[in-house]
C-alpha cells in the first residue's frame, strides 16, 4: 500500500506517492526537493488538505514594507 508525504521543491509544496519500500526522505531527494510533513498519509485527498494548513513564510513579507 502506497502512502503520501508533502515536500517543498522548486514547484512549491506538493505532494509525493511514497511507494512500498521507499521512505519519505528518498521521495523529496529524488524530487530534487526537502521534505516538509512525512505524514504518512493514506491518501492525495488527506495530504493536500494539510498541506493547505501549512502558512506560507511569504505571507509575512507581503504586509512589510
Amino acid at each position: 500500500m502506497s502512502a503520501f508525504v508533502i515536500i517543498d521543491n522548486d514547484d512549491g509544496l506538493v505532494v509525493a506517492k511514497v511507494e512500498e519500500g521507499q521512505t519519505g526522505e528518498q521521495v523529496a531527494v529524488a524530487n530534487a526537493g526537502v521534505l516538509i510533513d512525512a505524514g504518512p498519509f493514506s491518501s492525495y485527498e488527506d495530504a493536500f488538505d494539510a498541506m493547505q494548513l501549512i502558512p506560507d513564510p511569504l505571507d509575512d513579507l507581503h504586509g512589510a514594507v
